[in-house]
């Protein structure tokens, strides 16, 4: 894809042609990389490749116009999946964009640089074993917490009080129907795409993880409406509404609910996802779907 004739094309005026093949430092004074920086970097690479709309890259690339959009204008590092088609629709070299979006993540970077480059603090040292039976009473005394805390919020004392979205627990391995929040797949969520409706007064979103390749619908109202009202969410594959792996979630009293998630190791397919609300016992369709 790094052949492409795009490359061969002249490159207007002011574009930094290093800068679109190399990672890492960029600009004359040498300054580090950045999410600012590597978005402007895929812009100057959209322009060089004669600046194609929004619309016509979706198409090409089969990624969202909203998800397109957060890529280029550096409000978020753009996930890999993202990255490796937007590149290779805009005639430039994934491995070396790959590396540079690498260099940008914090999941991928900062245990090498831990292990690498920062001294351990001097301190008391701890044996196998001691470290062991650490971790398995921290590991106690999380749950003891976690019980008390979810039993204190199911009691008729607390009724009055909008129950939190999921409490705190061990982490879950991905997989389909799993609460995203217990599982490491939250830590590098993005809105993949987002809508609001009635008036503003909710949005309806698609999260996506890449390390996960998992994708979770989320709704949350701002009318202060909440309480005596649900929410209900649907995601599915694109491809087949009906399928066993689409995901649910309806609820009451709550200002923001999230589906289970979806697994989706095929980063060509789609997912999509609609939502509706209750107003005083009306039901608000919140259409039409989001597809990411």
């Amino acid at each position: 894809m790094s052949s492409s004739s795009t490359h061969d094309a002249p490159r207007i005026p002011g574009v930094d042609t290093e800068r679109l093949r190399h990672p890492g430092p960029v600009g004359s004074d040498g300054g580090a990389d950045s999410i600012t920086a590597f978005a402007a970097g895929l812009r100057d690479l959209r322009s060089a490749a004669g600046d194609p709309t929004l619309t016509a890259l979706s198409f090409e690339t089969d990624i969202s116009k909203s998800v397109l959009s957060v890529a280029f204008s550096g409000r978020a590092l753009p996930t890999e999946r993202t990255v490796l088609k937007v590149v290779a629709a805009l005639g430039g070299d994934q491995q070396v964009w790959r590396a540079r979006r690498d260099a940008l993540d914090p999941k991928k970077t900062l245990p090498a640089t831990a292990s690498e480059s920062t001294p351990e603090p001097p301190g008391r040292r701890f044996s196998l074993p001691q470290t062991i039976g650490i971790a398995a009473g921290a590991a106690i005394v999380a749950a003891v917490v976690t019980s008390l805390v979810w039993g204190a919020l199911a009691s008729p004392a607390a009724s009055g009080v909008p129950t939190p979205e999921n409490a705190e627990g061990p982490y879950l391995a991905a997989a389909n129907g799993v609460d995203p929040m217990r599982t490491e797949c939250k830590d590098d969520a993005v809105i993949a795409a987002s809508e609001a409706k009635l008036d503003n007064q909710v949005h309806v979103q698609m999260m996506y993880s890449n390390n996960c390749l998992a994708v979770w619908g989320r709704v949350t109202r701002y009318d202060n409406q909440a309480e005596g009202n649900s929410m209900t969410m649907r995601i599915w594959p694109m491809d087949d509404p009906q399928s066993g792996r689409s995901q649910s979630r309806s609820d009451v009293n709550l200002q923001s609910l999230y589906t289970p998630m979806i697994v989706e190791p095929d980063v060509t397919a789609r997912v999509c996802g609609q939502a509706t609300i209750t107003v005083d016992g009306r039901t608000e369709d919140l259409g039409p779907m989001l597809c990411i």
